[in-house]
C-alpha cells in the first residue's frame, strides 16, 4: 500500500534554512521558530456586464509570504534582512569596536584602560570627562603632547592616561579597540535583501497513531525578505521576526511558488 496521507498533525517547524539559489550554499539557519505562517494571495480582476454584475473573475499576480519569529536574536537573520554578509573577525581581519569605560583615577593621577586604544597616534583618546560623586559630569580634559591644566597625555601601548595632579575620582573614557574575536553586521541604505531558496523543515504526526512521525519540508525556490518594515526587539524578552515574499522566476516556465513534501521515512 502506497504512502498517501491526508490529515496530519503538524507538531512544529523545527528549522528554517536559507540557501543561495545559484550555488546552493547554506547562508542561514534558524531553529527557534515561533508563529510560522504560510500565505498566498492574488490580484482579482472582475469582468462585468453593462449592469455591473460580475460575469467572471480572473486571478493574476499570485504570490506568497512566509512569516516567522525566531525566539532568539539571530545575527545571520539580521544580515539577511539587511542585505549584507556577517563580517567575522580574525587576526588578518580585525574589527574596530567602540569601548566606553568608567575608570577610577589612581593615586599617581593615571587611569589605566582595559584595552589598547587605536586611532590617531598620540590622540587615540581625544577627551575624558570627570564623573562627580553624585554621578554628574565634571571637568572635561583634552589630549595633549604635554601635561597642563585641562589636559592629559596618553601612552597607548601602556594603555595609560595621565591626568593633572588635581584630578581625582572617576573619569568616563570612550575609545576604539581592535579585536580578532568579534562579528559585525552593517545596515546600509543602498542594499536590499538577496533572493534565497528556503527549506522549511517540519515534523508531522499521524492523527490515528501518535507514534508515527513523518518528516516534512516546505521548499520555496525564490524567497526574498521584505525590507519595507523590519523590526528587531531590543528587549530581553524580545523576539526576532522576519517576513519573506515568495515569487516565481519571471522568465521561467515553472510557475511554482513552493511545494509541501511529506515523507514516511
Amino acid at each position: 500500500m502506497s504512502f498517501n496521507p491526508n490529515e496530519l498533525i503538524l507538531e512544529k517547524i523545527r528549522a528554517v534554512e536559507e540557501y543561495d539559489p545559484a550555488t546552493n550554499e547554506l547562508t542561514g539557519r534558524y531553529t527557534q521558530i515561533e508563529e510560522p505562517s504560510l500565505k498566498t494571495s492574488a490580484e482579482a480582476t472582475d469582468v462585468t456586464d453593462a449592469m455591473g454584475a460580475t460575469i467572471q473573475t480572473f486571478y493574476n499576480a499570485q504570490k506568497g509570504t512566509f512569516d516567522f519569529t525566531n525566539s532568539l536574536f539571530s545575527l545571520d537573520l539580521a544580515a539577511s534582512q539587511y542585505g549584507t554578509a556577517k563580517n567575522i573577525a580574525s587576526e588578518a581581519n580585525k574589527i574596530i569596536m567602540p569601548v566606553s569605560e568608567v575608570i577610577t583615577i589612581g593615586s599617581d593621577h593615571t587611569a589605566v584602560l582595559k584595552y589598547t586604544p587605536v586611532g590617531e597616534p598620540g590622540a587615540e583618546v581625544k577627551y575624558v570627562k570627570v564623573i562627580n560623586a553624585n554621578n554628574t559630569f565634571g571637568e572635561t580634559y583634552t589630549v595633549s603632547d604635554t601635561a597642563g591644566p585641562g589636559k592629559f597625555t596618553i601612552d597607548a601601548a601602556a594603555r595609560t592616561i595621565t591626568l593633572p595632579e588635581n584630578a581625582s575620582g572617576k573619569v568616563f573614557v570612550n575609545y576604539d579597540k581592535e579585536t580578532s574575536t568579534a562579528v559585525s553586521v552593517v545596515k546600509r541604505t543602498d542594499s536590499v535583501p538577496q533572493v534565497k531558496t528556503l527549506l522549511i523543515h517540519a515534523i508531522f504526526h499521524d492523527p490515528c497513531n501518535k507514534n508515527l512521525v513523518y518528516a516534512g519540508v516546505i521548499r520555496c525556490p525564490r524567497a526574498q525578505i521584505d525590507p519595507s518594515s523590519t523590526e528587531i526587539s531590543l528587549k530581553v524578552d524580545g523576539k526576532h521576526a522576519a517576513s519573506y515574499v515568495l515569487s516565481k522566476e519571471y522568465f521561467a516556465d515553472d510557475s511554482k511558488l513552493f511545494d509541501i513534501l511529506v515523507s514516511e521515512d
